[in-house]
């Protein structure tokens, strides 16, 4: 079969598409990746074949939406309804950037199914369009496509003979169950034909390991990161409180940096921390007791696949603020607000983190499900089937 996947202009949204994107091509499938910015580019250094959708009209907005959430107050001065509007519009602009050239490319490529995340839209659009099925790949907690977007784009879809937007026929699921029950509350709309739950694999590209990587230090470690967007990062203010509120813990710190100049930091910075431009998750929690971050998806599900504690501090009030919820409603993890924590709420946090063994108790739990569920080779056997039934 002949795959196409695309995803929003963002790296985290590409990430967890490579580990299916890979197994595609070891089953002797092709694979197009089609998509801009930092995605197109991560999906090019996981090895795989991409091509852009449009001149870059499609980055714009995302690039604006993630400088106005960091740089500036606007998301903790709306309410959670206003936050999804917000977004929508933003995403509808994304798709509508992305939808001519890549129903182009489904056509001219010769798809057989597209593969998209739940706000890139366009993928939905697309494979209806060129009238062949659609898979949407969890990012990991569970969600619907973004309908909020999706119908923002009725005067697109109509034009490209897209007028019935109906779900996907296959949703991947990546949570795993235990995950799941937290949601009750709130149940998933997908709608989807056919579920696949998968295994979530933190892919974070590749590097080279420095040799303290590989073993545990003589203290507990903690891994502090804010994700892969330098712009999360802005001067260093932001964690100026995180590392204060180690000094006194007796720990070693390993903060990754994303290459930004952190000017706000002390320097020298503290004897206990350690920085580090980029390192693969999976490697840098294989040897960490606990995790600090910013509520990104990925991070979050990686800290759950390792089995380590996390301590949420988002700096803004969109997804970060409901993902890092998750750990804390699973018995896994604290939370605190990223832009009021002082020092001494980063070190009471990490004390309890890391002196009450039931936080790892039930990341580790996590980790043993998530291990159970099927891996991305055995959803590529099944999918074949599925969407040729579908088609």
């Amino acid at each position: 079969m002949r795959y196409l996947f695309t995803t929003i202009p963002g790296a985290s949204h590409m990430l967890p598409l490579v580990p299916l994107a890979h197994a595609a091509l070891a089953a002797g499938h092709d694979v197009l990746v089609a998509a801009n910015g930092s995605a197109r580019t991560t999906a090019a250094s996981a090895g795989l074949h991409t091509v852009a959708t449009d001149d870059g009209r499609s980055v714009r907005p995302y690039d604006d939406l993630v400088r106005r959430f960091t740089e500036t107050d606007v998301s903790w001065n709306l309410t959670p309804g206003e936050v999804i509007e917000h977004v929508a519009g933003v995403f509808a602009d994304v798709a509508g950037g992305m939808a001519d050239g890549l129903v182009d490319i489904a056509r001219t490529w010769k798809a057989d199914a597209v593969v998209y995340c739940p706000p890139a839209v366009a993928g939905l659009l697309a494979a209806r369009a060129a009238g062949i099925p659609a898979v949407l790949h969890g990012i990991g907690t569970r969600r619907p496509t973004f309908r909020p977007a999706l119908n923002r784009l009725a005067p697109v879809a109509e034009r490209l003979g897209a007028p019935a937007l109906e779900e996907a026929e296959v949703e991947i699921d990546l949570s795993p169950p235990s995950l799941e029950t937290i949601h009750q509350d709130s149940p998933h709309q997908g709608g989807a034909r056919h579920t696949l739950p998968m295994r979530y694999a933190p892919y974070t590209g590749g590097a080279e390991l420095p040799d303290w990587a590989l073993r545990r230090g003589e203290k507990p470690r903690i891994a502090v990161t804010l994700g892969s967007l330098r712009v999360f990062y802005s001067d260093g203010a932001h964690l100026r409180d995180i590392l204060k509120g180690t000094e006194e813990l007796d720990v070693e710190v390993v903060l990754t940096t994303s290459g930004a100049e952190l000017t706000a930091l002390p320097s020298p910075l503290p004897d206990h921390v350690r920085t580090v431009d980029w390192m693969p998750l999976r490697a840098l929690l294989a040897t960490c007791d606990a995790i600090v971050h910013h509520g990104g998806m990925g991070t979050m599900y990686a800290a759950f696949d390792a089995g380590v504690p996390q301590l949420g501090v988002p700096m803004a009030h969109d997804d970060g603020w409901a993902n890092a919820q998750v750990p804390v409603a699973r018995g896994a993890g604290l939370m605190l607000e990223g832009r009021k924590a002082t020092g001494g709420d980063i070190a009471a946090a990490l004390r309890d983190l890391l002196g009450e063994p039931g936080y790892r108790g039930a990341s580790e739990e996590v980790a043993a499900e998530m291990r159970a569920m099927p891996t991305p080779a055995d959803v590529v056997r099944e999918l074949p089937g599925l969407l040729g039934a579908a088609s």
